[in-house]
């Protein structure tokens, strides 16, 4: 695990770790030369050197860098460091609608999911109509900052609607995906739909 303080390529400084997942870490890093915090998704280790781990990492990197959106966050660069492979994103100080959901302890004003929707929808429409898929969609992985910007993130496992590939079965949360999705059938922006209503209901 990389330690608080550390730098990387003499500009990178680690402050601390924000978010793991199954195939990547995140953390909060300063950027020297911009001065500004960034956040940086870092794959790991072991999956680093294998090399379908890795294409399917560059390949999300190339997804971000087209998806330029208000409500998506926005990609910065693809980089590695001997056997660091890295992904620079917009640091989004904040939280999560799943976390947001939580501390409500009660039902949301209609107010507030309109807001949130509509920012989701447009940010989706977006992708969609460039011909891409999230394909997990869910409250984890939509983030409200401090001023109430919402923003979709975490475009990992997201698909061109065109892909020849069927969709991973496997890959998503389970209990947002459609069952068109679980039975690994090629996929279509109605499955982010499917989602997005199961998100709507919680």
């Amino acid at each position: 695990m990389l330690q608080a303080g550390d730098i990387i390529k003499n500009r990178y400084r680690f402050e601390e770790l924000i978010g793991r997942g199954g195939m990547a870490d995140v953390y909060r890093v300063f950027d020297l030369q911009r001065t500004t915090y960034l956040a940086m998704k870092v794959l790991k280790a072991d999956l680093a050197e294998d090399r379908e781990f890795l294409r399917r990492f560059k390949a999300e990197g190339n997804r971000l860098a087209k998806l330029q959106h208000p409500n998506i966050v926005r990609f910065y660069g693809l980089d590695q460091d001997g056997p660091l492979a890295f992904m620079l994103m917009q640091y989004i100080n904040g939280r999560t609608l799943k976390t947001e959901i939580f501390n409500e302890n009660g039902p949301m004003s209609y107010e507030k999911i309109w807001l949130i929707m509509k920012s989701v929808c447009s940010a989706l429409n977006y992708a969609h109509s460039l011909g891409y898929v999230h394909c997990d969609v869910k409250p984890a992985n939509i983030m409200i900052d401090d001023d109430g910007q919402v923003y979709i993130t975490d475009f990992g496992i997201a698909r061109e609607v065109d892909a020849t590939t069927s969709t991973m079965v496997g890959f998503g949360a389970p209990a947002y995906m459609s069952p068109e999705q679980i039975k690994g059938i090629d996929p279509t922006p109605t499955m982010d739909i499917y989602s997005l209503g199961i998100m709507l209901y919680e």
